[in-house]
């Protein structure tokens, strides 16, 4: 898979960002082709991945923008029960994030969103990979959509706002 100068791309550990060159460089005296990626939401940093490690790394594109809607139902849907072990817990939530799948990233989001609703917060660990998967889901929405991380975010949370139950009291 060849990706070229202003694909958004998904690194699976990394987040989103955006091919800004594709140049040959040489390292331990061998020469390779490399992609230059800027990360979204990370100022300044800038990745370097060669192009014949990208599959194995699991850099691909950002979705397009017709799969976004898929990204919203599973925001909305009911969420997955979690392991009431914190280790197991952690263990599920952690093997989602790092598949860099955007469907499984928000399943995280979602169900450490539900999570904090139920108990009313989350321990730091949850906190962490709460936010984590926030930072992830936003990057690649915000890739998809040409928008700003913030914008992104508050999209997700206006998704997530809309599936938990209203507290209405009359």
């Amino acid at each position: 898979m060849m990706f070229k100068v202003g694909d958004a791309i998904i690194h699976p550990v990394r987040g989103a960002g955006v091919v800004t060159r594709v140049e040959e460089r040489q390292w331990r005296g061998d020469n390779d082709i490399y992609y230059r990626i800027k990360l979204l939401g990370q100022p300044g940093t800038k990745l370097m991945v060669p192009t014949s490690a990208a599959e194995t790394i699991g850099l691909r594109r950002a979705i397009p923008p017709s799969k976004l809607e898929e990204v919203w139902r599973v925001l909305c849907d009911t969420p997955e029960k979690l392991p009431s072990n914190h280790k197991q817990r952690y263990k599920v939530l952690e093997d989602k994030l790092y598949t860099g799948d955007v469907f499984q990233v928000a399943e995280v989001v979602r169900d450490m969103t539900w999570r904090r609703y139920r108990e009313g917060s989350l321990t730091t660990m949850g906190k962490r990979r709460y936010e984590k998967g926030l930072r992830m889901l936003a990057g690649e929405i915000a890739a998809v959509q040409g928008i700003d991380l913030s914008d992104a975010e508050s999209q997700i949370r206006a998704k997530l706002e809309e599936s938990l139950p209203s507290d209405t009291t009359e």
